[in-house]
């Protein structure tokens, strides 16, 4: 059972009642809300700058998550998967400064929202089997309770591209989804924004982890936290998927994944991905490019 909704700042008033007015009347015969899922690389290092002096440095971001209790926004953390930009006049900024009035402007980092997608599955829609709803975004997420849902807004597709179907949930078109025509099957995902904080114990339903984390300290550290833990399907990447890989995100990407597997010939996990990471061996752009092949062709359901 998920606690009580928190208490909204006037910022974070403010940021939902500027969406709401962008997003246009309710829709007749929304559906139930369905989760809301963050994506997250559990085994990747966060730099000891961005780590509190009360927390042990050096660790993956799992077990700084768990030992926070809190998910952070990457203008309060230093960090995202996606588009990072918080400085002022950034392309992150700008986006949050348009889609919520700039309603974020002057507040405390600590109350802008943080970023997931919604689970399509219940909704009818064909979603990611099982791996999460934006798996472009990393092999682990944490599952919301559905109650996230009211104080979240959405854009369809992702605020990379500019959207103009934003709202709040029951403003949302459900069924004719525009982000499911993009050609790129990791952009298939509705953007949510969560307002109101991120905190583990009070949010998260469940935290889904890649099979080749079980029986880890990660897989430990959560199930420590009482929060409840599930695995589903894995990836692996194999070597006959090089030519696939460089068709996808190119030969210079393919060159790393080959490097990678002369240490997996079993295949490329994300285990194997956080490794690299932590070792430094490759710049970030290319890594993450990397991840987006193991995602997209190396998923164990078929």
């Amino acid at each position: 059972m998920s606690s009580p909704a928190p208490l909204l700042t006037t910022a974070q008033q403010q940021a939902l009642q500027a969406v709401q007015r962008r997003g246009g009347p309710v829709r007749e015969h929304s559906p139930a809300p369905a989760p809301i899922h963050v994506h997250f690389h559990p085994d990747w290092m966060v730099p000891d700058w961005m780590v509190p002096d009360w927390i042990v440095q050096g660790q993956p971001l799992l077990a700084l998550l768990c030992q926070q209790g809190r998910y952070q926004s990457q203008f309060e953390s230093g960090r995202s998967n996606g588009s990072y930009s918080p400085q002022p006049q950034g392309e992150r900024w700008q986006w949050e400064d348009q889609q919520f009035a700039g309603a974020y402007n002057h507040a405390d980092p600590a109350e802008r929202p943080v970023y997931g997608a919604v689970d399509l599955e219940p909704l009818g829609h064909p979603g990611h089997r099982g791996y999460g709803a934006a798996p472009r975004f990393g092999s682990a997420y944490l599952q919301l309770h559905s109650a996230a849902t009211a104080r979240s807004s959405f854009c369809d597709p992702d605020s990379y591209w500019q959207p103009h179907h934003v709202g709040l949930w029951q403003q949302m078109d459900w069924q004719q989804l525009q982000c499911l025509q993009l050609a790129d099957p990791l952009d298939h995902y509705v953007e949510a924004q969560v307002h109101g904080g991120l905190l583990l114990a009070r949010d998260v339903a469940a935290v889904w982890l890649d099979p080749c984390y079980c029986d880890t300290p990660l897989a430990q550290a959560v199930q420590q936290s009482g929060l409840a833990l599930r695995f589903h399907p894995g990836y692996r990447l194999q070597a006959n998927q090089l030519a696939q890989a460089s068709q996808y995100r190119g030969a210079e990407v393919a060159e790393v994944l080959a490097h990678m597997l002369q240490q997996a010939p079993g295949g490329l996990t994300p285990a194997a991905l956080g490794q690299a990471q932590a070792r430094h061996r490759y710049p970030a752009p290319l890594l993450k490019k990397a991840w987006h092949c193991i995602a997209h062709l190396g998923r164990q359901s078929g």
